[in-house]
């Protein structure tokens, strides 16, 4: 039976680094619209000092989300030493379609991964392109469906992209926008025998949380009541935070269950990097759970601090990241045991566990 393998990473981060300086400028509001009392300066501090971050990127102007996903693409297909005539899918995981500077409605006609097929050039017309809208999990999800392409005997290589340029639809009024960044991920996932299923994915599992959670992200006014009318992202913060620290490390240890696997077994835990104190609560409240004291410096690699909140693109950024030794101290070696899990608008969770 094949498994998934993933033989190539990429990422591309965009080139504007936005320090969390840049928000001192900015007049913040409440929900009821009237402006925050408390110093911008000391707003900012507070944020930094929950969230951990300390900048984002920004996409350029001659930029959009097509243009990042693509050069992502790319890396990943150099890196697996591929062909995009090669690859038999391309799926694209998103929030808002394809979001191009200056225009306040997202491009959703056609769909992205069509566009970033023809970006790359490909004509082979078996290569399957299609975008999963599934919140921050939305990667995972696409990974797992690609997955499920490959043991079917559907595909051999699918590339998998993770993109989102929030930058485009964030609310400058509201505080949160400071915890959101751009950024586009990838990897191809390539079938390869492995009836030991000793490498590639092993387990995976999602949650779909859909009653008074669909609430806690969603699209809405800017809380400036002068503003421009438009819709933007919005967050019910504390509600996510609180959904994220009981469902993911449940989900999480189920996941591990499920495939045999206690968690001292782990290599590297690659949490969706929503914020700092989030993701080490998941870890904390997993490791208790399994009556381990995991070392969270060592076991838990992080983006967060420099790159903020990219969303889908959070987690095969951290990937490529990695791979690329550009996070200190950590390297995914073959043998590896790797879990990643995210959360997300839905509210969804979701896990997947990998053998590199």
């Amino acid at each position: 039976m094949n498994n998934s393998v993933i033989i190539g990473t990429g990422s591309c981060l965009p080139k504007r680094i936005v320090p969390n300086s840049d928000f001192l400028q900015h007049t913040f509001y409440k929900k009821d619209g009237q402006p925050m009392q408390k110093d911008t300066k000391e707003i900012t501090a507070k944020l930094q000092q929950i969230s951990g971050i300390k900048e984002r990127r920004y996409a350029t102007p001659d930029a959009d989300s097509v243009s990042i996903a693509t050069e992502a693409g790319k890396k990943a297909l150099a890196s697996a030493q591929l062909n995009g005539e090669e690859l038999d899918g391309i799926i694209i995981a998103h929030n808002a379609g394809n979001m191009v500077h200056g225009e306040s409605k997202p491009h959703t006609i056609p769909n992205m991964a069509s566009l970033i097929k023809a970006q790359l050039g490909i004509r082979n017309p078996n290569c399957i392109a299609y975008d999963v809208i599934f919140g921050c999990p939305g990667w995972i999800e696409a990974m797992t469906q690609a997955h499920r392409r490959i043991a079917l005997g559907e595909a051999k290589n699918v590339l998998v992209i993770g993109v989102e340029l929030l930058s485009r639809y964030v609310d400058q009024h509201d505080l949160d926008t400071m915890l959101f960044g751009d950024g586009a991920g990838a990897v191809i996932l390539q079938a390869q025998d492995d009836t030991d299923n000793n490498k590639g994915i092993i387990a995976y599992q999602s949650y779909s949380h859909c009653n008074k959670e669909v609430d806690f992200l969603k699209m809405g006014k800017s809380y400036n009541q002068d503003a421009p009318e438009s819709l933007f992202i919005k967050m019910e913060g504390r509600q996510v935070y609180r959904y994220a620290v009981t469902y993911v490390p449940e989900l999480v240890n189920n996941c591990l269950k499920k495939a045999g696997i206690p968690v001292e077994k782990v290599d590297h835990f690659l949490f969706h990097q929503a914020n700092e104190k989030m993701i080490i609560a998941m870890a904390e409240k997993l490791f208790k759970m399994n009556g381990v004291k995991g070392d969270i410096d060592a076991l838990v690699p992080m983006s967060v601090q420099f790159l903020g909140n990219s969303s889908v693109a959070t987690i095969p950024t951290l990937m490529d990241l990695i791979q690329q030794n550009q996070i200190p101290n950590h390297k995914i070696k073959e043998g590896d045991l790797i879990v990643m899990a995210s959360v997300g608008a839905g509210m969804h969770a979701n896990c997947m566990i990998y053998r590199a």
